[in-house]
């Protein structure tokens, strides 16, 4: 199995995410899904995420709330295209976009400043 482009990668994040690993039968699929992902990632200069930057606390909003990307842009009243740059690091987070980070996800504005 092989992941040629970013909307494989999507694809094949969310179905790894929907797979349960206490069922045996998904291990196998797990697995082999898991690997081709980590050489995509390490192929295309996808790193881990600094448990430190706007980019977690972001991420980490959307896990506690269970929101996906769509509804997270809907929140803040944003496109859904512009979360994605902000979130892959391919736009910076403006002062209108990191005003409505401190008014709707609670993200310190202090932390937003130093780290937009």
């Amino acid at each position: 199995m092989t992941i040629q482009n970013d909307a494989e990668y999507q694809v094949g994040m969310s179905r790894l995410e929907a797979l349960n690993s206490d069922n045996p039968a998904h291990l196998a699929e797990m697995e082999a899904l898991g690997n081709a992902l980590e050489a995509y990632e390490d192929s295309h200069g996808h790193a881990p995420v600094r448990p430190d930057s706007l980019v977690f606390r972001i991420e980490r909003y959307m896990f506690e709330h269970r929101l996906k990307k769509q509804e997270l842009a809907q929140l803040l009243g944003i496109t859904n295209s512009r979360l994605s740059e902000v979130l892959n690091g391919k736009r910076a987070v403006n002062m209108d976009l990191g005003r409505r980070l401190y008014t709707k996800l609670q993200i310190p504005a202090e932390f937003v400043l130093m780290h937009a």
